[in-house]
């Protein structure tokens, strides 16, 4: 019973996390807040395994993608990457604490914003800039709402007697 509670709590991180993310960005198209891959880190850091990460992540971005305008796929495979890129950061370095976790969601927003860039510039054949100013602060933006978030998700998916 505990673990389809806590698959129950998973599955509904994913779908409000991705909903709020496009109504969100609907009202506000300028946000730099990416709830997702947020979503996508805390179950990459809760879950710690590869597999795991990678199923997350494409369900996380197909179902970004398909709610949103853009073109199908570069979530998701943004948010795959990013993933796979923080579980490996995982098995080196204990991300248990909070400075920890705040470093790696910056650098991963950082990372996934500069990703996402590329493949827009490489595979939709657009001339786009970079804007290095919104690309930072929406790390620190994902970074800072990201702790209280990680907490949130943690007293969503543990049972209430561990």
């Amino acid at each position: 019973m505990a673990n389809f509670l806590r698959s129950t709590a998973v599955l509904i991180i994913i779908v409000s996390t991705v909903v709020l993310q496009v109504l969100l960005t609907r009202y506000f198209p300028r946000l730099l807040l990416d709830l997702p891959l947020v979503a996508v880190l805390y179950l990459t850091m809760a879950k710690e395994s590869l597999l795991w990460t990678i199923l997350s992540g494409t369900v996380v971005g197909f179902l970004q993608d398909s709610l949103s305008p853009g073109p199908l796929g570069l979530n998701g495979f943004t948010k795959i990457a990013v993933g796979s890129l923080t579980y490996m950061a995982n098995t080196v370095i204990a991300i248990d604490r909070g400075a920890t976790r705040w470093g790696l969601l910056f650098v991963s927003s950082l990372l996934a914003a500069l990703l996402f860039l590329a493949l827009r510039i490489l595979f939709l054949n657009r001339n786009e800039t970079m804007d290095g100013e919104r690309i930072l602060l929406s790390g620190l933006i994902n970074a800072c709402a990201g702790l209280p978030l990680f907490y949130l998700f943690e007293k969503i998916s543990q049972p209430a007697n561990e």
